[in-house]
């Protein structure tokens, strides 16, 4: 009762920007931590999509428990559409807040300044708004014009943990420029565009953005399970997940505050994004060595080449 007391007093200590980065680290350490499990029981907690397998008879009481705990709550696989209309929507929502100056936007930037931090300059607020923007947008048009609609099903905790991720992103992108928002408001001014980090940058997220969107359409042009051989996926197993941490990072690093390489609050959620997919590529290349033979797999790098 002590604890609960003086909550509101503790959570009013904590900027919001540290609040994106310990969801983001705590989900991070979730997944992890689901590598100590054994393979079957790690397997019917995280997989889904054509790597879902528990057609085989369980091994123990514990993983028919785990099996029955994750066949409540299920959910499409093509609901990852879900993800991206939201991410889309509230891009759309904080850009409107900015120009309304929205009650919303200005009780999170309120709450920042008051820890006195290094802002993000103004332009680059809204040039890492854009790519995430881009980003969701690009990828929900994907969801339904490029990649073929999954028919197998997945945990609803794995729905929920990508909408919150994305929830909490789109505040992450703009959180750490709150000073540079609430100054534009009460004095406003153009926002430059062009700094010294901007074009390399854009250049990076851009190729990324683009190699990804060859990557699903490559995916998507196969026969059901068939090995992907083009482009890319000469050398990396996923490469369209080696895209999506490359444009992560490039937002982490064009939303930058003064002083700083990059952004900590999309830095974090980079840390949820590397976990998360780096998981599904060590499942996705024993998944290929089991069906197409390990030879075909062995000199391939899971996600990021030189380190995984």
């Amino acid at each position: 009762m002590e604890f609960l007391k003086h909550l509101p007093e503790t959570l009013s200590a904590v900027p919001p920007s540290t609040y994106c980065q310990t969801f983001f680290l705590l989900a991070t350490t979730v997944v992890l931590s689901l590598h100590i499990l054994p393979n079957e029981a790690r397997n019917t907690l995280t997989s889904y999509g054509a790597r879902r397998s528990d057609t085989a008879p369980p091994q123990s009481n514990t993983l028919s428990l785990l099996r029955k705990v994750t066949s409540i709550g299920q959910v499409p696989h093509s609901f990852f559409w879900h993800f991206y209309l939201l991410s889309t929507c509230l891009s759309a929502v904080w850009a409107w807040q900015y120009l309304a100056q929205g009650a919303g936007m200005g009780f999170i930037a309120e709450k920042q300044v008051l820890f006195k931090e290094p802002s993000v300059e103004l332009g680059r607020v809204f040039l890492a708004w854009m790519m995430m923007a881009l980003q969701g947008g690009r990828r929900l048009y994907e969801c339904f014009w490029v990649v073929k609609p999954g028919r197998t099903p997945m945990w609803v905790v794995h729905w929920a943990l990508g909408l919150s991720f994305y929830a909490i992103m789109s505040v992450s992108v703009w959180v750490e420029g709150s000073g540079a928002i609430l100054e534009s408001w009460e004095t406003p001014k153009a926002a430059v565009l062009l700094s010294s980090r901007v074009p390399s940058t854009l250049a990076v997220f851009f190729a990324a953005w683009i190699k990804q969107n060859a990557c699903h359409r490559h995916l998507a042009s196969l026969k059901k399970y068939t090995l992907p051989s083009e482009g890319m996926f000469k050398y990396i197993v996923c490469p369209h997940y080696t895209c999506e941490c490359a444009i992560y990072l490039a937002i982490s690093y064009m939303a930058a505050p003064p002083g700083k390489t990059f952004n900590m609050s999309v830095l974090c959620g980079l840390a949820f994004v590397v976990a998360n997919l780096g998981s599904t590529a060590y499942g996705t290349k024993q998944w290929y060595a089991d069906k197409f033979g390990a030879d075909k797999v062995a000199k391939k790098w899971s996600m990021i080449p030189g380190i995984f």
